[in-house]
């Protein structure tokens, strides 16, 4: 096991700007209800997002015009969908605004470099293979440079209130030497006096002696301790979870075991959509995101442990 080192000073987790990304489905719209909750919570705003195609009926226009008129019209009656989503009575005490980009989602991520937060929501029963933006979801999940949070269908939420966030757990893989995911979730339990659950998962099934497992848990235990740094409130809070096997499927039975409100865990970036890779190269927060009965909060490992603050713009649109 890699030695660990201690988080020196924790940052302020600051978040100004939540970017929703919709194509407009019920999954999009519970997530919309959860960033609503969040952003309430922090005195954040909304950019709620979609990404779109020209309409195929436009290159069969025989007429140049008719062809502008069918752009036109599809843009102004998208553009119209996204401003009555902002409507929603339980928006109404939020700032909001709306982009709309001609292009894929890689496109509109680069119109939200901006945002703080990335928000996506999951029908979770076929994963995010069959979620927002279709089968380009994983390609959203892997290749934000911004934390991004998906949303499931079994979190219920109205929209209304504050974020009701209780226990959060945190995955971490030590063999790594990242924090950044450890960065945001102490952040979030300092603000808002949470408890944190600090897990490490042993894949695989080499330690099968039970005296194996006692040493090995032993020694985890001792290095997830150096991640916290020494203060006292935070200490108090944290406690700590060693399991063994699939990693992915220890994450998700310790949650549900301990009742998580929140995940939060890291996330390879990749340039591409390789195939899915095992521990947290990407293939198990991707799979954690997609069957999570709790928000999963993912922190791309180029992303560090930054938190920083933007500000709210009050209107954004992609150019054509």
């Amino acid at each position: 096991m890699a030695t660990t080192h201690r988080i020196a000073a924790l940052n302020e987790l600051k978040i100004a700007k939540i970017a929703v990304l919709t194509d407009f489905s019920p999954a999009a719209d519970t997530a919309l209800r959860y960033a609503a909750t969040v952003a309430r919570s922090c005195g954040a705003g909304i950019v709620l997002a979609h990404a779109y195609l020209p309409p195929a009926c436009a290159y069969a226009a025989p007429e140049a015009a008719l062809v502008f008129d069918a752009f036109d019209s599809y843009r102004e009656h998208l553009e119209n969908r996204l401003r009555r989503a902002t409507q929603e009575p339980w928006l109404k005490d939020i700032r909001c605004s709306v982009a709309l980009c001609q292009g894929g989602p890689s496109d509109l991520l680069e119109e939200l470099k901006d945002a703080d937060v990335v928000v996506v929501g999951t029908s979770g029963q076929t994963g995010l293979r069959k979620a927002l933006l279709g089968s380009t979801a994983e390609m959203v999940f892997r290749t934000c440079n911004k934390p991004v949070l998906t949303v499931g269908p079994q979190c219920h939420c109205t929209g209304e209130g504050k974020a009701g966030l209780g226990t959060v757990l945190c995955a971490v893989d030590l063999s790594s030497g990242t924090t950044g995911a450890l960065d945001y979730a102490l952040s979030i339990v300092r603000q808002n006096e949470l408890n944190l659950l600090l897990l490490y998962v042993f894949e695989g099934s080499e330690l099968v002696l039970a005296l194996e497992q006692a040493c090995a848990r032993a020694e985890a235990f001792q290095e997830l301790r150096k991640l916290v740094p020494e203060d006292a409130a935070t200490s108090a809070r944290t406690h700590y979870l060693v399991d063994f096997g699939n990693v992915d499927t220890a994450i998700l039975n310790q949650a549900r075991a301990h009742n998580a409100s929140l995940i939060v865990m890291g996330a390879h970036r990749t340039s591409r959509v390789p195939a899915i890779a095992s521990r947290f190269a990407g293939g198990t927060a991707y799979s954690v995101a997609a069957n999570s009965l709790c928000p999963v909060l993912t922190i791309p490992s180029a992303n560090g442990s930054a938190l920083h603050v933007t500000d709210i713009t009050e209107s954004q649109q992609c150019a054509e």
